[in-house]
């Protein structure tokens, strides 16, 4: 938003008029200045305004603000008394209630309109719009209100305000085709489409130089509508950026006697040649504004802001000052009647706070620590199982990391090309801020897939992440990715993990087999179950998001409690992934149940010792079974087995595959000692039992 400092000097006495200074004020109300320019039209400020603020989009709900810091009052800029008691020329006929309110007032102009000097250093003398135009545009910047002009002329029969029943065309005032979404608010003559209700006019009703008939638009839309239309017409306009964020609907009569004064001769009396005149108004109401009041004790406000002295007299003065009505409740607080142009963000005793508490400065808010209970509070059960699993997953040099809860259409659709019910289970965003975050996740495939992306393209060679995240969705027939009891509504945890590349970073051998990383994967997946006291089995799954052939269900006993494998081929390609990707999702409502069944053994606190050993196999012989094997020969605290190698030199007709035996007590260090008595004790086994000899 563009806030000049000739028009804010002209609505509220500033003590400092340097740049800076105001700036400072400025920043300090909450009110950001993302730059500072120097016009011939002298000092332009812009503000980056919230989402709900739009009463922050002109000087005078700049004034507002500085008003109730300063405690001085605003100077509401002039207005002409009466406007005319007869009809617009056009009737108005209002079809919707997203239209709040909509007024439509006939204008003659002279056949040179004058800029004033005030709008004149504001607009330019060539801004190249015609003159009317130009007040509208500083209409906007002074009050904060959109307002549209018709050509008279052009205008066929009557204005008709309704929503769109089929997708429709239009050219508009850019000289740009823009085809507009059903459900729009339009505004139409007998004839055609003339403009875009809270976006942007036509082409075929705009006014030029030669125009001396107008009819003045103004009027208060639906902030949702007006953004789902922008949005989907691919444009963003002064008009469209106001009314997404909440107009005022009570300014319409005051907005229309502002724009009469200005350009009226004499501003105000009885106009010359060279003056525009009223001809006629006409104005639609779909309902009354509501008169929102909100209990507030001042108790709170001192409170909250640990200020106990805090003087009651203050806070009903600059709540009075930000124009709030105030007055005395039964009890010891106030009854609070929120202004019409706060009602699209204001409705509750902490939003009034919020806006005290900015009115004196963020910076009068005494800090200091909150009382702690003596004793520490029960974990909760999420808290529990974390404490469990997350070491796990560190230990074996798993990242975690916080990706976002939402994916686009097109992520949708590269899903839904492989599950077409993935179509029907998301929950979409009905206004999303952006088109990357149209729909929440209902999986992490697609986040971790991007994460991925990202950092092969930096030249990282070992990524493992995980993520304790919600997804979302909403009842579907596919119950596999979710669990057997997982038929949800809406939301659900889960503990999702990704592994791509090398599982060592630091290892310069070839590359893994995707079969080597499962079954590391696999471990990994084990030592989470065994953390909250379940048994891991891997079962048969078909997830339609993964490979048809990499793939398991991960069962404890006959519950599910989640899946992992290597994703679909397609969305490797979808999403560029060099190394592939190997998924996981545990359900956490499933882990908490095992948690609460089984009687847990906790990983040990000591460091675990590894031990290599490279083995002499037959080429049909399977290294997952002797694996197997040396699980079954039960070595002396042996934890984990891994395969870490699989060579055969051209002229030999066997296999050298190597493994690695992670070792690791629950009370204590193991000595090196220990564990080579233990590995020679189980080479010995091996060779006796299975024939497996060290290979030379």
């Amino acid at each position: 938003m563009k806030l000049h400092q000739s028009i804010l000097e002209r609505l509220i006495e500033l003590p400092n008029k340097e740049p800076q200074a105001v700036q400072d004020l400025l920043d300090d109300l909450g009110l950001e200045v993302k730059g500072v320019e120097n016009t011939p039209g002298g000092i332009v400020y812009t503000i980056e305004s919230l989402a709900n603020r739009g009463d922050h989009l002109s000087a005078l709900g700049a004034a507002r603000e500085i008003s109730a810091r300063l405690l001085t009052a605003v100077k509401n800029p002039t207005v002409a008394t009466e406007l005319s008691s007869k009809a617009a020329s056009v009737v108005v006929r209002v079809s919707t209630d997203k239209c709040l309110r909509y007024s439509l007032m006939d204008l003659a102009l002279p056949s040179e309109l004058p800029i004033i000097p005030e709008v004149a250093a504001v607009i330019g003398a060539e801004s190249g719009h015609p003159p009317i135009v130009d007040y509208l545009n500083y209409l906007q910047l002074e009050i904060g209100q959109p307002m549209h002009a018709f050509d008279r002329d052009k205008i066929e029969g009557e204005i008709v305000v309704e929503l769109s029943t089929q997708v429709e065309q239009i050219r508009a005032l850019d000289g740009k085709d823009y085809k507009l979404p059903i459900g729009s608010i339009l505004i139409r003559d007998r004839k055609k489409i003339v403009a875009v209700a809270g976006v942007i006019g036509c082409e075929n009703s705009m006014c030029t130089v030669d125009t001396r008939k107008v009819l003045i638009e103004c009027a208060t839309f639906d902030p949702v509508s007006v953004r789902l239309t922008a949005r989907a017409m691919g444009i963003s306009t002064d008009a469209s950026y106001a009314f997404e964020r909440g107009s005022d609907p009570e300014i319409v009569p005051s907005a229309l006697k502002r724009l009469a004064h200005l350009v009226s001769g004499s501003r105000g009396s009885v106009g010359g040649s060279d003056s525009a005149h009223v001809l006629g108004l006409s104005a639609y109401a779909a309902k009354t504004i509501e008169k929102r009041e909100i209990a507030l004790n001042p108790k709170t406000i001192k409170r909250e802001m640990n200020l106990s002295k805090l003087n009651d007299v203050e806070i009903k003065t600059r709540l009075k000052h930000l124009g709030y009505s105030i007055k005395e409740s039964d009890g010891a607080g106030l009854i609070v009647g929120v202004p019409s142009w706060r009602l699209w963000d204001v409705s509750c005793e902490e939003d009034l706070i919020e806006d005290f508490v900015r009115s004196m400065s963020f910076s009068a808010v005494k800090l200091s620590l909150p009382p702690v209970a003596d004793e520490p509070g029960e974990f909760t059960e999420m808290e529990v199982l974390q404490s469990r699993v997350e070491p796990h997953l560190l230990g074996h040099g798993f990242y975690e990391v916080i990706s976002e809860s939402f994916y686009s259409k097109e992520d949708l659709a590269a899903l839904s090309a492989l599950d077409s019910a993935m179509a029907d289970c998301h929950v979409p965003l009905a206004n999303a801020l952006e088109r990357t975050c149209s729909h929440l996740r209902a999986t992490n495939i697609v986040n971790f897939a991007k994460l991925i992306c990202f950092n092969e393209r930096k030249g990282v060679s070992s990524i493992k992440v995980f993520e304790q995240c919600r997804l979302y969705g909403l009842k579907g027939p596919n119950t596999s990715r979710a669990g057997a009891e997982s038929d949800y509504q809406f939301e659900r945890d889960v503990l999702s993990l990704a592994v791509s590349g090398r599982w060592f970073e630091n290892e310069f051998r070839r590359p893994p087999t995707v079969e080597e990383l499962l079954f590391n994967l696999k471990g990994v997946l084990e030592g989470i179950v065994n953390s909250v006291g379940g048994k891991l089995a891997v079962t048969h799954s078909e997830d339609p998001l993964l490979h048809p052939g990499r793939q398991g269900l991960l069962k404890v006993g006959r519950t599910t409690v989640g899946f992992f494998g290597e994703i679909h081929p397609s969305l490797m390609t979808q999403y560029g992934l060099r190394s592939g990707m190997l998924y996981a999702e545990l359900d956490t409502d499933a882990l908490i149940k095992v948690m609460h069944s089984q009687s847990p053994e906790l990983p040990s606190e000591f460091p675990s010792t590894s031990r290599d050993i490279t083995l002499r196999l037959t080429v049909r012989s399977l290294a997952g079974q002797v694996v197997k094997q040396i699980s079954e020969l039960k070595p002396p605290h042996l934890d984990l087995v891994q395969i870490v190698d699989d060579f055969r030199k051209a002229t030999e007709d066997f296999r050298r595959v190597s493994f690695r035996l992670y070792f690791q007590a629950a009370d204590r260090t193991l000595e090196s000692s220990e564990v080579d008595s233990a590995m020679q004790t189980l080479l010995a086994q091996l060779k006796d039992r299975h024939g497996l000899e060290l290979a030379g």
